[in-house]
């Protein structure tokens, strides 16, 4: 049955996939409504090393670019494993 499981790690996967860019897509509004690209501290203790414009980057210029991906038919392939 390990193709079975091999689905199932699949689906697992392509679910965070989808979730992990709506939830960039979503924190770009609480970036914006608390103005963290003048706010928000460089990372400290486990974050130590992680900047505000890393951060910012992944917010924005990743998940948009994640977003134009599944914009070009990669969802539907996603959605069809949900």
């Amino acid at each position: 049955m390990r193709q079975q499981e091999y689905i199932g790690i699949v689906r697992g996967l392509a679910k965070q996939i989808f979730e992990g860019i709506n939830g960039l897509k979503t924190l770009q509004a609480e970036w914006n409504a608390l103005d963290y690209l003048n706010t928000l501290p460089d990372g400290i203790e486990q974050n130590t090393g992680i900047t505000a414009a890393e951060v910012g980057a992944v917010v924005f210029a990743t998940a948009d670019a994640l977003e134009a991906t599944l914009a070009a038919g990669h969802a539907t392939n996603l959605a069809r494993l949900l």
